[in-house]
């Protein structure tokens, strides 16, 4: 899609979480941003935030971040470490290490090369980087994604002990650097039953926890919801040393307006551009996603594409929006090649909602073992997401389920 030709620099709705170049576009959660802006004017903090996936928390811990370090508050680092469901304590922190090594490089090159503290950090990051690559495992000297593809458990090449050393030392040198408070670090992918078992996020947490208290280094844990809740039931040790938790919900109208407007006046190349999309399609986006601004965004760029606005199509009306979503959905759902169980699975638990496995299973009037076999193939296909209530897993169609077998 060519949107220059369309009156806008670039797509407007970007999936990608805000950046520090365009921090101007966060909108809303005022008050959470109040308590957490509390929270982050000490050192050494845990912050937990959490949401359903796609109402934005990496954006909200993306503004908060970038926001103190403006500040000076904070040395941020751009990249959130994605935390794999294989990784152990050792993995996991020579992730944090080597994304700080990366972000002094690149902003502080002239007053870290010829520091100690920082070559030897960077020197055991590199070797670190080798011996991962050739046991197998993808190295994150790129980012975040370290260890996405490793389809076994990963070794220990250097004790957690000594990388602690060297993650005390760079929060030292952050605040050498002029950032009061150190280095805040956000981990994100901390989704129970999604990307992580209770019992690996158990073991990781506890492995952790006492190198979440070095000095000069501060927290911000992102996941999905019930993430704080599973930390006080399955993690105490960690629960006794939480900061703070916050739950980000989805914006409400008024306020999701407000942002469609920010980001379209953001982009606007040409005044009188007109987007091709009107109140009303944006509005039944935000009912059918229930606000999550991910799933919109995204149905807004396949939108564009499909109906090749600017050469086929000028604007989009509700019902021609109605209907390529659907059909876009039902598209994708043909190639998994659903069993009869499982489509009537789907149906019911669009029409419910949500449910667990004993109401699912009292609805299809089938036992538990069966529903939970169907159950767990959805969740490999991607067509049902599970939410830890407390004790409970809680299911749910997802967007293209929801879509296909309940909004025809």
């Amino acid at each position: 899609m060519e949107w220059e030709l369309l009156g806008y620099k670039s797509y407007p709705f970007s999936v990608n979480p805000i950046s520090i170049n365009t921090l101007e576009l966060f909108t809303g959660h005022s008050e959470e941003i109040r308590i957490c802006k509390n929270v982050l004017t000490d050192k050494n903090i845990r912050l937990v935030i959490e949401g359903a996936r796609g109402v934005g928390t990496t954006s909200f811990a993306n503004y908060l971040k970038f926001s103190s370090q403006k500040k000076h508050q904070y040395f941020a680092l751009r990249d959130e470490i994605s935390v794999e469901k294989r990784w152990n304590l050792e993995s996991l922190l020579t992730a944090v290490i080597s994304t700080i090594i990366r972000e002094f490089e690149i902003n502080y090159e002239k007053e870290v090369r010829k520091n100690k503290v920082f070559l030897e950090a960077k020197s055991l990051s590199y070797r670190l980087s080798e011996a991962y690559n050739s046991f197998g495992i993808t190295a994150f000297s790129v980012g975040g994604n370290y260890g996405k593809t490793s389809a076994i458990t990963q070794p220990t090449f250097v004790p957690s002990t000594t990388l602690g050393h060297h993650l005390k030392d760079l929060g030292a040198l952050a605040v050498k650097l002029g950032f009061k408070n150190g280095i805040l670090v956000q981990l994100n992918n901390l989704d129970l039953n999604v990307i992580h078992t209770e019992e690996h996020l158990e073991y990781l947490f506890n492995a952790a926890r006492d190198y979440f208290q070095i000095e000069n280094i501060s927290w911000l844990l992102v996941g999905d919801v019930g993430l704080r809740s599973f930390i006080a039931r399955r993690v105490d040790r960690l629960d006794d040393i939480i900061s703070d938790a916050i739950t980000i919900k989805s914006l409400t109208k008024p306020l999701y307006h407000e942002l469609i407007d920010k980001r379209l006046n953001y982009y606007q190349a040409n005044k009188n551009t007109i987007f091709p999309i009107g109140k009303d399609v944006f509005d039944y986006l935000y009912d059918l996603t229930n606000g999550r601004l991910r799933y919109i965004f995204g149905l807004i760029y396949a939108l564009t594409n499909r109906l090749h606005i600017g050469k086929l199509i000028q604007n989009i009306s509700i019902e021609l929006a109605k209907t390529t979503i659907t059909t876009l959905a039902q598209e994708r759902i043909q190639n998994f090649n659903l069993t009869r169980g499982e489509i009537i699975l789907i149906k019911a638990l669009a029409k419910q909602g949500e449910a667990d496995v004993s109401h699912l299973s009292e609805l299809m009037k089938k036992n538990r073992t069966v529903v939970s076999r169907m159950l767990k193939k959805l969740l490999t296909d991607k067509l049902v997401d599970v939410q830890q209530q407390g004790k409970q897993r809680i299911y749910f169609t997802s967007l293209d389920a929801k879509i296909a077998f309940l909004e025809l």
